[in-house]
């Protein structure tokens, strides 16, 4: 099958076909959570903080995958553009083998460092408990993850995200049927509990990662045509690697975030953890409209970045800040408007949906400033600048967090009110930061670039 050219026709077009379909299987995928969190809710408040809890471990799953993945759909979308298609095969075969070993590594250390991570973040007794025993099959089940991710990467480089798209659409629907299942048991299944909730999101990465594999292999992006081609070659991987393992440590930095939002959210009790957690899956809804234009600004930049197209360069980024801020000032407002329902949607808690509430609506103010980091951090990873990204990250979600939160929190004894307002000022300082530094680099290679390399 042929591959999808970016580097002609409409960039408007482009950025369209790619964002709009991953922006609605990202919805879903929400959703998706949303739903997890509902079960969970209906277990218990323990059992939603514990979802809480766990999920900056689970993204650590997340964080490896997508970073992998997403260096590699850079590179091998720059190879599309120079019409390489010798490394364009190499890395698109190689992807998946370094894949499977990063799965492995993945299960071994998850099993292991999980329950310690969650006792230094002050679960004990049931709370650990339901933790634990949520996390270990998502652990078990990592190289579906991976294997969807990998499959992902070649798609998307391609200039196809309406596969994925329809793979995490048909994840939801599933989802709303396994979960009680699952959780309940039934039809000779018995019930698992709350680890049933991910047991049925191992499940459906298996078919859907299944799938997707299937579709590169029909296509003809991969040739897998022997054990030979899945050997090592370290030459292909030093190239993934270099570029893919800045964004995953850029990514797992948010996981290392949310441990250390959730330690010194401890001080203020559980039910702020429980809140926070709803919180955040509200934010993901919001920024759903900037999870596609990442991805496009991904695909569109690197294959014309690989051939040479700057002005192109150019024009992607801008219409994509552009999209981006539009669509979140419609999604911020909305979010302030129905905080409290939306909240409701997750928890009976009235302290939990107090709580919620006030941090969506200071975190409104702030939605934009996520965009602008997407669309920036998304066309230094296509033009093969990953490692701001990672610093960027490590201080915004790490370094200024640690001081800022000890402050409010030990020395000045703030409110929760006052907790949430630091959270946003780092944010704001962190993307103007990244605005510029991009914007910078975006002048350095359009005036660089010799004239007959542009359009």
């Amino acid at each position: 099958m042929a591959t999808a050219s970016l580097i002609t026709g409409s960039i408007p077009k482009h950025i369209r076909s790619i964002a709009l379909p991953m922006s609605i299987g990202f919805f879903f995928n929400t959703m998706y959570n949303v739903v997890d969190s509902f079960y969970a809710g209906q277990v218990s408040t323990t059992a939603l903080a514990a979802l809480a809890l766990s999920f900056p471990v689970f993204f650590i799953i997340i964080a490896v995958s997508e970073g992998i993945a997403r260096g590699s759909s850079a590179l091998i979308a720059n190879a599309i553009g120079a019409k390489d298609r010798e490394e364009e095969i190499a890395l698109s075969s190689q992807v998946f083998s370094l894949g499977f070993l990063c799965a492995i590594g993945l299960t071994v250390i998850g099993l292991t460092v999980a329950p310690p991570l969650f006792k230094a973040m002050g679960a004990s007794g049931a709370y650990l408990d339901i933790a634990n025993r949520y996390i270990s099959p998502l652990f078990w089940g990592a190289i579906f993850f991976l294997l969807s991710s990998m499959s992902n990467a070649v798609l998307l480089a391609n200039g196809d995200s309406k596969t994925f798209g329809r793979v995490l659409v048909g994840g939801f629907f599933l989802n709303l049927v396994l979960d009680p299942w699952f959780l309940y048991g039934g039809f000779g299944l018995p019930a698992f509990g709350i680890a049933g909730i991910a047991w049925a999101t191992v499940v459906i990465q298996a078919l859907g990662g299944l799938y997707l594999l299937t579709t590169v292999w029909r296509r003809g992006y991969v040739r897998f045509t022997g054990l030979n081609c899945l050997m090592p070659q370290w030459k292909t991987y030093s190239m993934i690697l270099k570029q893919g393992v800045p964004t995953s440590f850029n990514m797992m930095s948010i996981a290392l975030g949310f441990f250390v939002t959730t330690y010194f959210l401890k001080y203020y009790g559980q039910v702020s953890v429980a809140a926070f957690g709803v919180g955040t899956r509200i934010e993901q809804i919001a920024l759903l409209p900037a999870i596609g234009i990442s991805a496009a600004i991904v695909s569109v930049v690197g294959q014309n970045n690989g051939a040479g197209k700057l002005d192109r360069v150019r024009e992607c980024v801008q219409l994509c800040v552009c999209y981006g801020i539009v669509l979140i000032a419609v999604a911020s407002v909305l979010m302030f408007a129905f905080a409290e329902p939306l909240v409701r949607l997750f928890t009976k808690d009235s302290e939990v949906i107090s709580i919620g509430t006030n941090y969506i609506r200071v975190m409104t103010f702030i939605q934009w400033a996520y965009v602008m980091t997407f669309v920036h951090t998304g066309f230094l990873q296509a033009v093969k600048r990953p490692m701001y990204g990672f610093v960027e990250s490590i201080i915004r979600k790490i370094i200024l967090p640690i001081g800022v939160f000890y402050t409010v929190v030990r020395i000045y004894e703030f409110q929760l009110h006052g907790f949430w307002y630091s959270m946003a000022i780092i944010n704001i300082a962190m993307t103007i930061v990244t605005i510029v530094y991009a914007q910078g680099v975006l002048r350095h290679l359009t005036e660089t670039a010799p004239t007959r390399r542009r359009r």
